[in-house]
């Protein structure tokens, strides 16, 4: 198939099956005598792959080892305690992504809070005011200005994942 097709059936648009292939995500096309590239439907399933782990929340560099463990996995004649090592390292990826996941969740958890209360005040929305402004916390040893502090949710998601 050509990459129009590839594109089409795997829902990206053509500069990101380009993109895939400068990144060496996808392998470098057989090219018609006319210079069209072609692609088979193993490129397909590996588009696929890319997009539904980036809608997992993996990084590209992620999603490669990812598929260089899969490749490995599938034309490696070793050992399967070699095997098992790097589907260790697959599980291993896996679980640093869900602990990210949880992170994220508890962060929006406690950024929920100030912003449902703020909401749920009576006549909140005839205030005339951002309620984003309403969440703002003076710095220590301020009075009257308000501004963000780095002791809000954002700020420990950054320690967490620094």
């Amino acid at each position: 198939m050509r990459i129009g097709e590839l594109s089409a059936k795997a829902g990206v648009n053509v500069q990101t099956i380009r993109f895939y292939e400068r990144e060496k995500l996808l392998r470098k096309p057989v090219r018609t005598a006319s210079g069209y590239r072609t692609f088979e439907e193993a490129d397909l399933e590996r588009v696929r792959f890319i997009k539904d782990s980036q809608q997992l929340g993996f990084s590209l560099k992620e999603i490669k080892e990812l598929l260089e463990i899969h490749e490995s996995a599938k034309t490696f004649a070793g050992s399967p305690q070699t095997k098992s090592k790097e589907w260790e390292k697959a599980f291993r990826i896996a679980r640093e992504r869900l602990e990210l996941i949880n992170q994220k969740i508890d962060f929006l958890k406690v950024l929920k809070k100030p912003l449902a209360a703020v909401l749920e005040q009576p006549g909140a929305e005839k205030a005339m005011v951002c309620p984003a402004s309403l969440m703002a916390r003076p710095l220590a040893g301020r009075t009257g200005n308000h501004a963000r502090t780095d002791s809000g949710p954002a700020s420990r998601l950054r320690k967490k994942t620094a």
